[in-house]
């Protein structure tokens, strides 16, 4: 037997894939735990969380003083102002611009598989070679 009071070396970490396996696995066997009180509690935080919205809604560009010159709430009151029309637009597009900048970071090289190796950017001329004179000229 061991000394309880003994040392002992925690388990061996493995690659990033096991480590992530045994995390959803912990998550999974929680979530089959706790399953039957979930439901009722992501309701209740949905409606905290729309009730917390609604409350910010009604603080944000108020039309005061210091809201005429934040530049946050000067763009909450240009949407405000604008149509549903133009703001389903702008909604589109922002998600667009989104799904683009998500496809761009997952596509990224590997650092092995970049650019091709390039030469120098400069070529060195030796200028005080006195021996090469094929010019005439001043130069």
């Amino acid at each position: 037997m061991s000394d309880p009071n003994e040392p002992q070396e925690p388990p061996a970490v493995g690659s990033v894939g096991e480590e992530a396996a045994k995390l959803f696995g912990a998550l999974a066997d929680l979530a089959r735990q706790q399953g039957a009180d979930l439901g009722g509690g992501l309701g209740g935080l949905a409606d905290q969380a729309a009730s917390l919205a609604q409350d910010v809604n009604s603080h944000i560009a108020t039309g005061s003083a210091e809201c005429r010159y934040c530049p946050v709430c000067r763009v909450v009151h240009a949407v405000r102002e604008t149509s549903p029309e133009v703001r389903t637009h702008l909604l589109t597009a922002a998600s667009s611009f989104l799904q683009a900048a998500a496809g761009l970071l997952e596509t990224v090289p590997p650092a092995d598989q970049g650019a091709p190796q390039r030469g120098p950017e400069v070529e060195r001329i030796d200028l005080d070679d006195a021996g090469d004179d094929t010019t005439d000229g001043p130069w």
